[in-house]
């Protein structure tokens, strides 16, 4: 069916798992990536990047599997993860630190995948195998996390601050444990910035992830190589049919389950503040009882439907059918269908 939201686009989100991928995750478009990754960590100077596989497997066929939306190796054997996040999930940081420990475990898989080569070798030339012995010497991991929302920080965070990056550090003296794995954050819910005040690469950048979608024309401050490359890349009418259907289609996909598991854990959340604040009023052991219970439906329920609603009026946007919409939120056609 034609979409008349998308014709009228000029550029595609960059936000769209999709399109992120055909723009920085493809070896043609590698420069783009390479500009964007200089910008975020400017205290590297990465020349060139290799690209290594996204979906990683566990250690036994039981283990979960961790898929990323980019993942590339530098030179120097440095590895980047890069991910974009586009709705708030709870436990997000939990997540990113258990992916690490995927590129991490398979440093030694691949010290014994070379010693065993090496015994093969000696064996075919008659020679005595060597016993394993790997140092532990391990190359950095870096995770680069797009943020389509704002991270809870602690009270004294600046609120028009967006970048954070994480290390491992000593509490007293911030003496490093380490130097082999970091965490960068670009949280887009706490860019306000508007065109004209523009004045860095790095402010650029989250200027375009943030509102590239809505532009018509390639503004005058985007003068840098890069982002010539990546209005060309985002521009819509150079979509061949196959890639504007799998723009689209993600669109439809997009992380509809988990954002709905994190509405329902706040609901719950709310359910009970709403049950102990009855309970306390009342005074008594079963209005306690019957607040918390009545808190925690009215709380679950309202926000349940608030998050259903706002992502059926995404997706129908997007183009997708009033009954598909229906069928995944759970909402009646009518409850989200506007004129």
């Amino acid at each position: 069916m034609e979409n008349k939201v998308i014709t009228k686009q000029v550029y595609a989100e960059l936000l769209n798992d999709f399109m992120f991928k055909r723009i920085f995750g493809s070896e043609e478009n590698k420069d783009v990536l390479i500009a964007f990754l200089n910008v975020m960590l400017d205290d590297l100077d990465i020349v060139d990047v290799t690209f290594i596989p996204t979906e990683h497997l566990g250690g036994t066929e039981h283990d979960r599997k961790a898929v990323f939306d980019i993942s590339c190796r530098c030179s120097d054997s440095r590895t980047f993860i890069i991910e974009i996040q586009r709705g708030y999930q709870k436990y997000f940081r939990d997540r990113a630190l258990f992916y690490t420990s995927y590129p991490i475990n398979e440093q030694g898989r691949l010290a014994k995948g070379s010693h065993d080569k090496l015994n093969q070798e000696r064996r075919t030339q008659g020679m005595e195998e060597v016993p394993f012995d790997w140092d532990y010497k391990l190359n950095p991991v870096i995770v680069v996390g797009i943020l389509n929302f704002s991270i809870k920080h602690e009270k004294e965070w600046p609120e028009g601050r967006f970048h954070s990056s994480y290390r491992i550090r000593e509490d007293l003296t911030h003496e490093p444990m380490t130097e082999n794995l970091r965490f960068v954050y670009l949280e887009l819910g706490r860019f306000k910035k508007k065109l004209w005040e523009l004045e860095t690469r790095f402010e650029k950048w989250m200027y375009l992830f943030k509102n590239i979608q809505d532009m018509i024309v390639r503004p005058d401050v985007f003068i840098e190589n890069e982002f010539e490359r990546l209005f060309t890349l985002a521009r819509i009418a150079n979509f061949t049919a196959e890639e504007m259907e799998d723009y689209m289609h993600t669109f439809k996909q997009c992380d509809y389950y988990n954002v709905i598991r994190t509405a329902e854990e706040e609901a719950r959340e709310r359910g009970h503040a709403i049950g102990l604040a009855e309970g306390r009023a009342e005074g008594r052991a079963e209005g306690l009882t019957e607040g918390l219970a009545e808190g925690l439906a009215e709380g679950l329920a309202e926000g349940k439907k608030e998050m259903a609603l706002s992502i059926a009026k995404k997706l129908l946007v997007e183009g997708m059918t009033v009954q598909k919409i229906s069928e995944l939120t759970g909402l009646d056609i009518d409850e989200f269908q506007t004129e």
